[in-house]
């Protein structure tokens, strides 16, 4: 009996009652002769020894891997925690609390080494802790730098895309991305701390983009409206051309891809048909190297952003389970409670200049009707209005060319060949 009330009583092993703690951190950066951070979040369960470092798209900030709303459901950070990984959110170069130099400085390519300096600081205890294993989550942009830095430094253990695949959908991220956006120094959330044009954010009412509307907790939506962020065009025009030199040709570690079969962005006309797992998996095995481990995860009926969407869980699962089969949660304790997240201020609503305001207004009324139009007139043409492939082989192509580019120029500095 007392055996027995003893195994009844006893406290696991890895039950340890210390929760995950939470800190602001920051790694600094140089870029054109200025130094500022690349901000984040750190938490860390006990015992902790691998790290996911995670990193948001477009127009979006720290929040997209830790949403604050239902975290319990949406935060793929503390999912990840959970399961005894530590993490580290950060804001982009240009975004969040992250140094916001002027914007021809943002470009693609320092953004992946920004990434890259991040990387390097959990590696060599500059955030007080060395961490054994590293592994990159990314989302759109977000998963272009992911990619990028990772087939640049060969610096990490796996990689996890997400909404992304090496090719994208032009036409639309154009029409609906770009359409939908105006500049953030006429924006009242912004107009105190940008004042550089070429710094935009999405138009107020405008952030159903990201998402299958269907799939989607309307309180998601309406958060994501508050929370939104800022990014720059110098990083879109740079980053736009990042699969001409395919720098993952010989990028040989496991490699996860989750895109939705609703993601318009990416997936569709001279890119891929993102209905199946299959096809996303021969689509990426042509951009890695031929040791990479190539898996893919399409969650159904969900769009690009498959953090935020309601078959985020199932998403955050798979990604997990990808992470602990390839690389291990190592010494970190499972199970431990959430941590408090320190609080991220956001700049004060301040009234736009006069001419940053036209300007603004201007953007919106001359652009984004024209993008609700588009959206409409190609509702039911193939590769536009759904994820399907109408030419296919374009993709193969490409993979060829930038393959072949990175064989001739993938040893010279990426400034010299002018690579994002």
């Amino acid at each position: 009996m007392a055996a027995l009330l003893g195994v009844f009583f006893a406290i696991p092993a890895d039950a340890s009652a210390e929760p995950t703690k939470c800190r602001a951190v920051e790694v600094p950066f140089t870029v054109a002769g200025q130094t500022g951070p690349i901000a984040g979040t750190l938490c860390t369960p006990p015992g902790a020894n691998t790290i996911q470092i995670l990193v948001h798209g477009w127009t979006y900030d720290q929040h997209y891997f830790d949403w604050p709303v239902k975290p319990e459901t949406y935060s793929y950070a503390r999912k990840a925690n959970e399961a005894g990984y530590a993490t580290l959110a950060i804001d982009r170069l240009g975004a969040g609390a992250s140094m916001r130099p002027p914007s021809l400085f943002t470009t693609f390519n320092n953004n992946a080494e920004a990434l890259h300096e991040v990387v390097t600081a959990v590696r060599d205890g500059s955030l007080g802790k060395k961490y054994d294993k590293v592994v990159t989550v990314g989302h759109s942009l977000g998963s272009l730098t992911v990619a990028q830095e990772a087939g640049q430094f060969k610096d990490v253990d796996a990689i996890i895309t997400t909404g992304f695949v090496h090719t994208i959908n032009y036409v639309n991220v154009i029409a609906e991305v770009l359409g939908r956006d105006h500049f953030a120094m006429g924006d009242p959330k912004f107009a105190g701390v940008v004042k550089d044009p070429l710094y935009m954010t999405n138009i107020p009412g405008t952030r159903h983009t990201f998402f299958y509307e269907p799939n989607t907790d309307p309180a998601v939506i309406e958060a994501d409206e508050r929370l939104k962020g800022t990014a720059s065009l110098v990083d879109f025009a740079t980053g736009a051309g990042f699969n001409l030199v395919n720098v993952d040709r010989d990028l040989n570690i496991p490699v996860m891809v989750v895109t939705g079969d609703k993601d318009r962005l990416f997936c569709g006309l001279a890119s891929v048909d993102c209905s199946s797992a299959k096809n996303l998996i021969e689509h990426e095995r042509e951009w890695y190297g031929p040791d990479a481990t190539i898996e893919a995860y399409v969650p159904r009926n969900t769009g690009h952003n498959t953090a935020l969407e309601k078959t985020a869980p199932q998403s955050a699962a798979r990604m997990i389970d990808f992470v602990e089969r390839h690389v291990g949660h190592g010494t970190g304790v499972t199970g431990a409670a959430p941590g408090k997240r320190p609080e991220i201020p956001s700049p004060p609503p301040t009234k736009p200049s006069p001419v940053a305001a036209v300007a603004a207004t201007a953007f919106e009324k001359a652009v984004l009707p024209v993008a609700n139009a588009y959206v409409e007139a190609v509702k039911n043409v193939p590769g536009l209005g759904d994820t399907s492939n109408p030419v296919p082989g374009a993709d193969k192509l490409l993979a060829t060319v930038a393959n072949n580019a990175h064989k001739i120029l993938g040893t010279l500095p990426a400034e010299l060949i002018g690579a994002p």
